[in-house]
């Protein structure tokens, strides 16, 4: 789509930045297939053992019905982070973002995957309180990714001699544990720390706009400040929903080799996954599978690799349902209270 009203240079400015967008998202995705082909080579991924799902055909629907049960409680849990704001969006069209994001991040991935697709369609008709829903998409993100990383330590107790006897494993959960208290404090500091708010509503600061954008993301995160119970129940949320990512990873383990099925995955694989959902390449594709290899390495298990892979493939066919959704339209998704309109009006 042609800009509209934007001089000369500024065109050239956005198209040149859109290049890089493309030549980057390209980079990433090229580095996690080329990781893909160098796994599949050197003997660590079988893609003939992918077969195996149709075969398994009964533990595949299962875990389609697992994944259908994590994609509920997600949009549960960014519908509930709307309340305290005063905004409404129902669970089922949440579930239908969520589909949608997974069908882009999955076949269509990009600079920003199915993240910028989910924020369009909630933005596209709340042109008024765009910085709020977006600070609200961003946060529930954070809390699930925030839920995966202290998810390994509930099962620390089990493993204590496992992890006193691989000390690499024990770095890494060191490590995991820093990053947790690293977001929490950050939390913390941006919903009860008023000294920040107060030092951008300076006039005297530069760059007003950005300024104005950075006070209304600190006021919509320091509402959650006041609504303990709705982040308490986002965190559980999280938990369940990630309990059941480690539900369908040790799916694909019971199609791909039984015999490896051990408590011991349960330690590493949220770890695995936490990796995954670094934005290295699109959907952490060949990075969650090497991390997941080294780490059932670590813990003396075989298949990591293939189990992600699996995984992803199941993701794949959820996916599908993303697409139907997405070619039948998605209307109006997060509705504003009429107290809220109206005072939007007035701004």
């Amino acid at each position: 789509m042609t800009p509209i009203n934007l001089p000369p240079g500024g065109e050239v400015t956005s198209s040149q930045k859109s290049k890089r967008q493309i030549v980057f998202a390209g980079l990433r995705l090229a580095a996690g297939i080329a990781i893909l082909v160098y796994l599949a080579r050197s003997g660590i991924i079988s893609l003939g053992a992918l077969s195996k799902l149709i075969v398994a055909w009964p533990i595949t629907l299962g875990a389609i019905g697992v994944f259908l049960v994590d994609i509920f409680l997600m949009a549960l849990r960014t519908s509930w982070l709307f309340r305290p704001l005063g905004m409404k969006l129902t669970v089922w069209k949440s579930m239908q973002l969520t589909l949608v994001s997974i069908f882009f991040a999955t076949f269509l991935p990009g600079a920003g995957g199915g993240d910028l697709v989910k924020l369009y369609y909630a933005t596209k008709e709340n042109a008024g309180r765009r910085t709020e829903v977006a600070t609200v998409l961003m946060f529930d993100r954070a809390i699930g990714f925030f839920a995966m990383l202290i998810l390994p330590f509930f099962f620390v107790p089990m493993f204590l001699p496992l992890i006193q006897a691989v000390p690499m494993l024990r770095h890494i959960l060191i490590l995991t544990a820093y990053l947790s208290g690293g977001l929490l404090a950050a939390f913390l500091l941006c919903a009860f720390n008023q000294s920040i708010s107060h030092f951008l509503a300076r006039e005297s600061l530069t760059l007003p706009r950005w300024r104005k954008l950075a006070c209304r993301v600190l006021e919509t995160i320091g509402i959650y400040g006041q609504s303990p119970g709705t982040l308490l129940g986002a965190l559980v949320l999280s938990l369940l929903a990630n309990l059941s990512v480690i539900a369908i990873t040790v799916l694909a383990v019971l199609v791909l080799d039984p015999a490896s099925l051990s408590s011991k995955m349960y330690l590493v694989i949220p770890i695995g996954h936490v990796v995954n959902a670094l934005p290295l390449t699109p959907g952490g594709l060949g990075v969650g599978e090497t991390a997941l290899n080294a780490l059932f390495k670590l813990t003396g298990l075989q298949g990591g690799a293939e189990t992600l892979l699996c995984w992803r493939v199941w993701k794949a066919m959820v996916g599908l349902l993303g697409l139907a959704i997405y070619v039948r339209g998605v209307s109006e998704v997060v509705f504003v209270s009429d107290s809220d309109s109206a005072e939007q009006r007035t701004i």
